[in-house]
């Protein structure tokens, strides 16, 4: 679905199968992965009152335990039903890196030292998902990343990037590379400006969409003063953060455009895989904030 096209006047394109198997099906065919990946692993299916307390929790004979939450993999599977082995593929990607981190220690030193330090957009839902998902494979009190409050309910995380893989930067991490908050913060943007030549801006009178690499786009929001002459719009710029790949902006004195943005941002927020927050945003007084209704 382009979104883009929709900001603009377009329909979503493409329709989900007639009958997407139910969320019960959708836990067994990953169960069922999890066992061909490691046979000799226990797991536990367990289904909450909602859908995001669907999990299952497995271990293995070497004392690594893991719990893994279905919800955010069977609302991508929903949203896009033929991508079924794609979104089962990248969930088990997801438990074969946790297994690899405990088996190793989480001491590959090398992948480290190449790693680059950049800064990403998530939610508060995402951090209490995160937390719970932590202290379930045995975190206890050391918290693997180190999350600030950004603005309404999004916050900022930090990863490191490698070619090979991306993960969060935990506070040891940080403190071994001797980065406090002012030092980190600084070297993540740094970090994130060398993208700068790569961001597209699209569209036109008053209404555009910021696109990069569908990993930073929302990122980019941070660096707005950088790019702020690419775009024309009416008033302060108002953006909708909807989904970490989706990033569109308009001027807060256009009434329609704004309107159109607030119906769009939670369309998105509702059925992206990525989704991030269907509230608006307004950079005023150099810094983003809330847009009030």
């Amino acid at each position: 679905m382009s979104f883009f096209s929709k900001l603009f006047g377009g329909r979503p394109e493409g329709r989900p199968l007639e009958h997407p198997m139910d969320l019960h099906a959708f836990a067994d065919r990953y169960a069922a992965l999890l066992r061909e990946a490691w046979p000799q692993a226990r797991l536990a299916i367990t289904h909450g009152a909602l859908v995001a307390d669907t999990r299952i929790e497995w271990s293995l004979p070497d004392g690594f335990k893991a719990t893994n939450f279905l919800g955010n993999s069977y609302q991508r599977y929903l949203d896009a039903p033929q991508r079924l082995s794609e979104v089962l593929s990248d969930q088990l990607a997801s438990a074969r890196a946790m297994q690899r981190s405990f088996a190793s220690g989480d001491n590959d030193d090398a992948d480290r030292a190449n790693a680059v330090i950049l800064p990403v957009l998530k939610t508060r839902g995402w951090h209490e998902i995160a937390l719970q998902q932590a202290r379930s494979i045995g975190a206890g009190a050391q918290i693997p990343f180190i999350v600030e409050p950004l603005a309404g309910d999004l916050v900022l995380t930090y990863v490191e990037d490698t070619p090979e893989s991306m993960s969060f930067l935990s506070p040891t991490e940080a403190e071994r590379r001797g980065l406090g908050r002012e030092a980190l913060h600084a070297q993540a943007l740094n970090n994130l400006t060398k993208f700068l030549p790569e961001l597209q801006i699209q569209g036109g009178e008053g209404r555009y969409v910021a696109r990069l690499d569908r990993n930073y786009d929302a990122s980019m929001v941070l660096l707005f003063d950088r790019w702020r002459e690419r775009i024309d719009v009416q008033g302060d710029p108002v953006f909708a953060i909807a989904a970490r790949d989706e990033v569109m902006v308009c001027g807060s004195d256009d009434a329609d455009s704004v309107a159109s943005l607030k119906d769009i941002a939670a369309q998105i927020e509702q059925s992206s895989a990525y989704n991030l927050s269907r509230a608006l945003y307004v950079f005023r007084e150099d810094r983003l904030q809330v847009l009030a209704d």
